[in-house]
């Protein structure tokens, strides 16, 4: 079969974590902007210091088998995030899995590896304005640091630097101020023992924003709160940071998120053009844990009422947007919001808005937010501007001896309604859509485990897979099931069967001449839409029985949602292996 479409795979270390949600999100948005390639991930289960249960050991075992489609499927090039397995395998990394992949086009994302093309963050930059901001801005010299994990690259980066931040700015470092973590939301031991030995600590820096999670826990038993107590400054910027409370200040990419660069660099690979490593600038993002602002709205700017000017304040607030607009008809709001700014402060220069104009400046605001300018800010953070570009606008009017037009007044009141008012329909949208897609599994789940003819069979799977709330999606069956075996190296078969695909909510099931196929081609088979760009992967499995895998439309969040859809697929498959099988 003929590929349509350029295949490239994202692999990735652990893809249950807001980093990977992250890289991911971006790596789709540049995959969107070219129609000819299709993107598909590939993420399995980070093993961490707490798997010591036996049942959960073999659940990740099982489920990273995932990783063998990578090296059994033609892609055309190759995303990598290898996390920890950057340095733990290194050996096996350099001379096994970098073999199979041999002669494709790879670009690494975090990654130490010398001799290949890589995307990492240039850390110093944001490490630098964190300490030098809380060292000789707010004065502090307590700064601890709850590290990450020893054999990750960028851990170990990120302690060195901070520790000649440190020295830089005359601080000693000593080794009661550093405590490591797993990397992981599970840090409140290690939380403990960092603030246990060091119960003066004004500020601590977190190797990244999920190790803040658990910081958080233990601050919250301690009656401590975060910005106000202790200043905590996390890593990646993730939406996490902004949507904890109190929100996160956290360092993160000063322009091009590095998901999404790495997906540029690699289509640029795969044109054939030359590509470098590079190292993308950080910058510190400040929110509630720790106050801290790289731009002030000057009097004398807004009295100028500079095109230039108003751009800054979009970028500094609408950060996100950095990565681009979804397509090239959406609306420009870098555009729009310059329009509705300037008009208000060339009415406040010239002291008058008029009834029409003042309409008009109200219908801009309305479709700059209805058009999903909220997607590329934190709430918090809006607020925050406009309130700062409200109360410099009275200074400069003060300064006039004017008074403040009601109308501009009035304008600002209903930029904060209608940012709330977006936010609240979305959060209904999405909690109406949670709840329809718990409803729907649940009707797959009573559907497939107590059949009214009393067994289960996989005419029961399929003619209910429309229950399981995906819109586009394709379910790749083995026509016998795989037994796990750790150290099989080829553990699949050649051939695999696609039973049934969604197609925009519908379910079609495939005539039996028209399922078997190679598991090479699993990703470019023509029944799966052709409307999709991008995909990610789920093993279907129940203990150690593998029946295949559930191929999905990246959408909402079913990098999270996937894994129990799958789940429950596994078990499904395995009741139905129990029961005498029924041909469909």
């Amino acid at each position: 079969m003929q590929k349509k479409n350029k295949l490239v795979g994202l692999m990735i270390e652990d893809i249950f974590t807001d980093f990977a949600e992250d890289v991911i999100k971006g790596a789709v948005k540049a995959i969107a902007n070219c129609k000819e390639h299709r993107l598909v991930v590939i993420g399995g289960k980070f093993f961490d210091g707490s798997d010591r249960s036996p049942d959960t050991i073999l659940y990740k075992s099982v489920y990273n088998t995932i990783y063998k489609l990578g090296a059994l499927c033609s892609a055309d090039g190759l995303l990598l995030h290898l996390g920890s397995m950057d340095e733990q395998k290194n050996s096996v990394t350099r001379n096994s899995f970098l073999r199979k992949y041999k002669g494709i086009p790879k670009v690494f994302i975090s990654s130490g590896l010398k001799d290949q093309v890589t995307v990492c963050y240039d850390n110093k930059p944001g490490i630098d304005e964190m300490i030098n901001g809380l060292t000789n801005i707010n004065g502090i010299t307590s700064i601890c640091m709850l590290g990450g994990r020893d054999d990750n690259h960028e851990a170990r980066l990120r302690k060195k630097l901070f520790i000649d931040c440190l020295k830089a700015n005359g601080i000693m470092f000593r080794e009661k101020m550093y405590e490591p973590t797993d990397m992981s939301s599970n840090t409140e031991e290690a939380a403990e023992r960092l603030l246990d030995r060091n119960p003066d600590v004004k500020a601590i820096f977190c190797v990244n924003d999920g190790a803040a999670v658990g910081l958080y826990k233990v601050m919250e038993k301690r009656r401590l709160v975060p910005g106000r107590d202790i200043i905590i400054v996390g890593f990646d910027n993730t939406r996490m940071a902004s949507n904890m409370k109190p929100s996160l200040t956290s360092i993160g990419a000063g322009s091009v998120p590095i998901g999404h660069r790495a997906a540029e660099m690699l289509i640029e690979m795969i044109n054939g053009e030359d590509v470098h490593s590079e190292l993308i600038s950080t910058r510190l993002y400040g929110r509630a844990s720790y106050r801290y602002t790289t731009y002030q709205y000057s009097i004398r700017d807004l009295i100028s009422a500079n095109s230039d000017f108003i751009y800054r304040m979009f970028d500094d607030c609408f950060y996100r947007y950095s990565i681009g607009r979804p397509d090239r008809y959406s609306v420009d709001l870098r555009r729009l919001y310059c329009e509705f700014i300037s008009r208000i402060l060339n009415a406040m220069n010239r002291r008058y808005l008029s009834i029409e104009d003042f309409v008009e400046i109200g219908r801009l605001i309305d479709i700059f937010f209805d058009e999903g300018a909220m997607e590329y800010t934190d709430s918090e953070k809006l607020l925050e501007s406009i309130n700062l570009l409200q109360d410099r606008i009275v200074q400069a009017q003060k300064m006039k001896g004017a008074a403040v037009n009601t109308y501009i007044n009035r304008l600002f009141l209903h930029m904060k309604d209608k940012a709330i008012t977006v936010l609240t329909e979305k959060n209904i949208r999405d909690n109406a859509q949670h709840r329809s897609d718990a409803d729907a599994l649940m009707e797959f789940i009573v559907k497939t485990s107590y059949p009214v003819s009393g067994k289960s069979d996989l005419k029961t799977i399929t003619d209910n897979f429309a229950d399981l709330g995906i819109n586009n999606a394709g379910l790749f069956l083995f026509s016998e099931p795989v037994i796990y075996e750790a150290d099989k190296e080829e553990l699949f078969p050649e051939y695999i069967d696609l039973l049934c695909v969604m197609k925009k909510g519908e379910s079609h099931i495939l005539p039996k001449e028209r399922r078997k196929c190679r598991i090479s081609e699993i990703f470019t088979r023509g029944e799966l839409s052709s409307e999709c760009t991008s995909y990610v992967t789920f093993p279907v499995f129940f203990r150690d029985i593998i029946y295949g895998f559930l191929v999905c439309e990246i959408s909402g969040d079913i990098c999270n949602r996937g894994e129990f859809i799958a789940v429950t697929l596994g078990h499904a498959l395995y009741l139905n292996d129990r029961e005498n099988k029924t041909d469909i």
